[in-house]
């Protein structure tokens, strides 16, 4: 599943292409994408995206006459893929060269842009969604979101505040959406690895000073990965066909048997939280 800062590539690589461009059609190849909505076609051909925002992994689509919102999620194979005169480049869930020969059987919908540029929305699974919201309902589910790194909200006061009366593990606290926004199983162990804690330790064992270096690799590990345009474990490329490099920094997710880098310990695996989750026995206590 494409994290946070895989889906921020996406967000600003489709912003630099899709923007001020005018939907000339609308192909529905499947409705359960767009939630079964049947005015989903009418109510944006015609219409121009006029900017995208993310929060968490949801990215929402504001355009310039329909009075709501689209909502998009990738989920756990989701697919945005943007062709023009000059090519076809994509970001989502493991691109292979078999994807860029549209449409195929796993392509939802297509947008026809004025100028012969098309955006292709795939998904193998059906559970990602291009869902219609008024900005009522936008904002009630952008409410239902937590403090993300990398924004206003994401302080330390705010941080603190998310282990208040908690007994559940650092992980799972810290995969919840509801608390903390946009952190990801890849970035919940090398944010653990960095501040030299266990994640399956429950949060009420936390001296305030261990508190304080999640609270700065949560963030640091986050903004590092969308700087080198996040990992290429999920075989994530951007919109503009090049593919994130933070699978080079990964100090021990996916490195189950491999010796730490800092120790020399052999990197441990389990499943936590529902997560295959990594460690240093080491390094973190």
């Amino acid at each position: 599943m494409p994290e946070m800062p895989e889906v921020e590539v996406v967000r600003r690589q489709l912003e630099s292409h899709i923007l001020h461009k005018e939907i000339e059609s609308i192909e529905l190849l499947h409705p359960k994408i767009t939630r079964k909505n049947p005015e989903f076609r009418e109510a944006l051909v015609g219409d121009t995206f006029i900017a995208i925002t993310r929060i968490g992994k949801l990215l929402t689509f504001q355009f310039k006459h329909y009075h709501g919102f689209m909502l998009g999620h990738l989920k756990m194979t989701g697919q945005f893929i943007y062709a023009d005169n000059q090519g076809q480049i994509g970001g989502g869930h493991s691109l292979t060269k078999a994807d860029f020969n549209l449409p195929h059987k796993h392509t939802r919908v297509i947008f026809h842009f004025k100028g012969n540029s098309t955006l292709y929305f795939n998904d193998m699974r059906l559970f990602a969604y291009l869902q219609l919201v008024t900005p009522d309902e936008k904002e009630s589910i952008w409410a239902g979101y937590g403090i993300e790194p990398g924004t206003e909200n994401y302080t330390w006061e705010n941080f603190e505040k998310i282990f208040d009366r908690r007994k559940t593990s650092i992980k799972a606290l810290l995969l919840n959406q509801k608390v903390v926004s946009g952190l990801g199983n890849i970035y919940v162990d090398e944010a653990c690895y960095r501040a030299k804690v266990l994640p399956f330790r429950t949060v009420d064992t936390l001296k305030k000073s261990e508190k304080k270096e999640l609270f700065k690799h949560c963030s640091e590990v986050m903004m590092e990965s969308i700087a080198r345009g996040g990992t290429t474990f999920y075989q994530v490329i951007s919109p503009d066909g090049k593919k994130g490099n933070f699978s080079d920094e990964l100090e021990v997710f996916d490195r189950a048997g491999q010796p730490c880098y800092k120790c020399g310990n052999i990197i441990s695996k389990i499943k936590h939280a529902g997560r295959g989750t990594h460690f240093c026995s080491t390094c973190q206590k």
